[in-house]
Parts: structure tokens; sequence; C-alpha cells
């Protein structure tokens, strides 16, 4: 039984009050037959005449008791068990168990602790008036100590069971208005702090996006003043700098649109100046043309009646009254005119095939566009192939409705271009009323997605391609 009792309650006992300070002795009383062993076990009769004894067997929490025989507090607990009882008392330190209540504050104060019947269990002061100290704890738990302007008391009590403790901590308020101006100091200086941060930020912000803002406001009142330099740059990589070279990308758009009007107004007006140059006086040219046609019909002259009257209809349609659209109807009338004029100006013969859909008749387009293209198939296409080879010239003029276009086309079987002609014939300047002209013409009037394209092969032909918008 002794080695029992060491092995299994002294091991863990005395391993326990090593490790912790405050534990003076750990006892279990049991109700077995278990003899007394030292401080370790002891028979259930020893405690049975305790005031606390009958609480201990109905709880299964641990309790304070404080022992006044022993000036020492108690800590007890039942141990569960279907046959037996069994209580363990851990037996603690007076004066470690209250320690820490001794630096609660650095000084000043005063606390006191109570069991239930009102008995001091623990009082302590560190008071600079050391001669209140006495009254202070006769007064404290009376609560006959009112709380005045200079003092304050605060009152706890712990009804943990029968045996509860009532604790009472008295401070002047001078140490608690200190210690709350400390705090206060803090809440300023952290205030006071935020704000020059704030501050801090706020410059910090105006320097980064408020100026520049202020800068694009200010390069967009030039713009509105048709100043387009943009004087605004930035580095960096924030928003507001994708917001600047989102502007600057802006206004160089603007400034070429801007320019590109200016240029295609500037070449409309000069195409203008050409069309009215071209219409000095018609009136006069339709009358001298009737006259020719009139003697020549009387001098029985067929010929020369027939082309005067084919130059009249090709004049009064090409010039058409100083409008710069026409139908393509009249544009038609006007197109074979000019054929059966230049099959009678040249001594050859040449084949001329024609071909159009008569649903683009009532449709616009604009005036004297097709008929350089068929005088350039006749005088620098079949023409130079006359004197090459023994083949008749054709020429085929075609107009097909294609999609949401129409298209004009018109082809020779004549000695074609070489490549760098090709490339070029569309750009490069040309005497008179060229390929240049129609293309740019067609361009300035609906726009880079519609004018002359040309296919060649040299000695084969070549085929002129006009695509044009569907105008009522």
């Amino acid at each position: 039984m002794f080695i029992a009792d060491r092995e299994i309650f002294d091991s863990k006992f005395v391993m326990t009050q090593a490790m912790h300070k405050g534990i003076k002795s750990i006892t279990l009383y049991t109700g077995t037959n278990l003899y007394p062993h030292g401080t370790t076990v002891d028979s259930l009769s020893k405690i049975q005449n305790k005031a606390w004894f009958p609480y201990a067997l109905t709880t299964a929490n641990p309790f304070y008791i404080y022992d006044n025989s022993q000036n020492s507090l108690l800590l007890i607990c039942q141990v569960p068990s279907n046959s037996y009882t069994n209580i363990i008392v851990i037996t603690l330190s007076y004066e470690d168990t209250f320690e820490n209540f001794k630096s609660l504050f650095e000084d000043d104060y005063a606390i006191g602790i109570y069991d239930e019947n009102g008995k001091h269990l623990f009082n302590y002061s560190a008071l600079d008036n050391e001669q209140n100290k006495d009254y202070i704890f006769h007064h404290l738990l009376e609560d006959t100590l009112e709380n005045n302007n200079n003092h304050i008391s605060l009152q706890q009590s712990t009804k943990q069971n029968s045996f509860g403790w009532t604790t009472i901590i008295y401070r002047p308020l001078k140490r608690i208005n200190s210690s709350a101006n400390s705090f206060i100091s803090v809440i300023i200086g952290m205030i006071l702090l935020s704000i020059t941060a704030s501050n801090m930020i706020g410059l910090l912000l105006g320097r980064q996006v408020v100026h520049p803002l202020e800068q694009l406001a200010k390069n967009m009142d030039n713009i509105k003043a048709d100043n387009l330099e943009v004087t605004i740059k930035s580095k960096s990589n924030d928003e507001i700098a994708h917001l600047i070279h989102a502007f600057e990308k802006m206004a160089q758009r603007l400034e070429s649109t801007i320019d590109e009007l200016y240029r295609n107004k500037i070449l409309k007006q000069e195409y203008r100046l050409q069309m009215l140059q071209s219409q000095i006086n018609p009136h006069f040219l339709y009358n001298c043309l009737s006259t020719i046609n009139s003697k020549a019909i009387r001098a029985n002259q067929s010929d020369i009646s027939r082309i005067t009257l084919l130059l009249s209809t090709f004049y009064r349609t090409t010039l058409n009254k100083g409008h710069n659209t026409i139908t393509v109807e009249e544009e038609w009338r006007n197109i074979t005119s000019y054929i059966e004029i230049q099959k009678m100006l040249h001594s050859s013969s040449f084949k001329v095939n024609y071909k159009i859909d008569e649903c683009l008749f009532p449709y616009r387009i604009i005036n004297l566009i097709i008929q350089p293209l068929v005088e350039n198939a006749i005088l620098h296409g079949i023409s130079n192939k006359e004197y090459l080879d023994q083949e008749v010239g054709e020429v085929t003029i075609l107009g097909e409705l294609d999609n949401s276009c129409m298209k004009f086309i018109v082809s020779d079987n004549g000695c074609g271009m070489e490549e760098e002609t090709l490339k070029n014939i569309t750009t490069t300047e040309t005497n008179g009323y060229g390929i240049r002209n129609v293309d740019q013409r067609i361009k300035l009037f609906f726009g880079e997605a519609y004018g002359v394209t040309y296919e060649s092969e040299l000695g084969v032909g070549t085929t002129a391609t006009i695509t044009l918008p569907l105008v009522m």
C-alpha cells in the first residue's frame, strides 16, 4: 500500500506542487478504505465537520474557501466516482495568492477583499496619505465612504457560490484623471498627427493629381480657342497619366482631321474653279454648233451635221449647267456621244461594246468621270495597238450593280501598261483632266472607300473600274 501511495499519489501531487510555488499542499480525502498517507491521502471523515463540506458534495465545480485557522485559501473540488466520495483540497499560500493585488497601480490606491461574512481576507494600501488607511478599510464594505470630488471607489461582488467574496478598490480621482489626461493627450497628439499627415497627403495629391488636372483643363480651354498645341506632359503610369496621353492623342488626331478637311476644301475649290473655267460662255458654244448644223444640212453634209449634234450633246451633258452631279442615264448618253465622235475622228475603225443595268439610271454620280477612262482606253490603249499588229481594237464599257455599290468597268485589248506606270497612275500628276483628277474627286465626294482602280498586262490590255455608292 505504501508503494502504491508513493507511486500513484505522491509522484503526481509533488510534481504539481513543484510546478506552482503558491501551492502549500494537496490532499485527497476519500471515502474508500485507503490508509492515510502523510498530507497526500486522508480519510473523508476529517473534513465532514467543515462548513463547506455539504456544498462540496453538491457541486462539480472547483471553489475557493478562506481558512481562518491556517490563514490560507483552500481550492476544493469533488472527484467524480460511482462508488465512493472523493474530494481534493489544495491549500494555497495566502501571500502568493494575493501578491498580484499589490501591483495593480504604481501608487496611490487601496484594495480590500472580504468574505461572505464581511471579514477582511486581504487589505493593501498604497495611498499617499497613510493616516486615512484604517478609516478607509473600516468604512469600505459598509459603503459609508461616499464618492466625492477627490476620491472614487469601485465595488465588485463575486457570488460564485454561498461563499462569495467582495472586492473594493479605492482610488483618488486625481490619479484617474491623470491617466485619463494622459490618454486624452495621446488622442490629441494622434489627432494632430493625423491632421498633419492629411495636410501633407493633400499637398502631395495636389501636386500629383490636382495640378495635372488643372493643366489638362487649361489645355482644353486652349483647344476651344483653336490652339491645338498640347503643353502638358506626364511620365508616370497612373490613371491621370493615361488620361493625359489619351487627350494628347485626341488633340493630334483632331489637328490631323482639321488639316485634312482644309486640304479637301481647298481641292474642292480648285476643282470647282476648273469646272467654272470650262463653262465660260457655254451658250455661245451651243449657238455656234447649232449654226454649223443648220449650214451642214443646207449643204447636204450629213457627216458634219451628225458630228455637230454629237458635240452639242456631249458638251451640254459635260457642262451640266454648272452642277457637279448628273444621273447615270445622262452620263451614259454623254459617253455614247463621245464614242461616236471618236469613231468619226479616227480613220481606222474599232469596236465598242456597251452593257449597263438600266436600274442604275436614276442614281446620281459626279459628272465627267467615265469619259476620261474611255478616252484613255481609245487614245493610249487601242490607238497604239494599231501600229503593233492587225488585230482590231476593242473597248468594252459595263455598268453593273454590286451589292450596295455600283461599278463602271472600262476595258480594252490595247498595248497595256508597265508595272511602274500602273502603280502610280492614280497618284502621278498628269496634264489635262486625267485619272488622278477623277479618283480624287470621287474620294472627296464619297469617301476613301470609293475611287478608281486599274489592272493591266503589257501587250494584253487594261481594265479600269470605278466604284461608287448608290445615291438617289
